[in-house]
């Protein structure tokens, strides 16, 4: 008796290509923030109390991302797929932003101490990641639309 394999359905290329350019739209989006995550992150690592506005900012930037993130693996991503891939660099900004203001407004943390900051890659090489995937996510289309 043979083991039967389920066809994998091939998808239609209209529907990868509108599924490729919402990511797209989805990984410029995040890019475009990068930048605020950034400096939120740079605020929080600096010496002394940082200002409130920086935890409100920062818990906006961690929201964008992870919505980002939600919106990304709705689309459908395949394990070890360039779509997943991209999913986990926006997951994995929004938990870097979350992480440095946990850092930075700890509870345990006493306002008398001094602070002395801490130091902190900011998105590092996954921000230059992401930017390169959506390069790889455009030639994909591009190849999808020709054909």
């Amino acid at each position: 008796m043979g083991m039967w394999r389920k066809a994998r359905a091939v998808e239609p290329p209209n529907d990868l290509a509108n599924r490729l350019a919402a990511l797209i739209d989805l990984v410029d989006q995040g890019i475009r923030a990068q930048p605020n995550a950034e400096e939120t992150i740079a605020e929080c690592c600096r010496a002394g109390t940082p200002p409130a506005d920086v935890a409100r900012r920062g818990g906006r930037i961690v929201s964008e991302y992870a919505r980002l993130h939600r919106e990304a693996t709705d689309l459908g991503c395949e394990p070890g797929s360039l779509q997943e891939r991209v999913a986990e660099l926006l997951l994995y900004h929004a938990t870097t932003v979350e992480d440095c203001i946990k850092l930075a407004f700890s509870k345990f943390w006493s306002p008398n101490a001094p602070r002395h900051g801490h130091s902190h890659t900011g998105l590092g090489e996954h921000a230059r990641t992401l930017r390169e995937s959506r390069v790889a996510l455009q030639m994909w289309l591009n190849d999808v639309r020709t054909g």
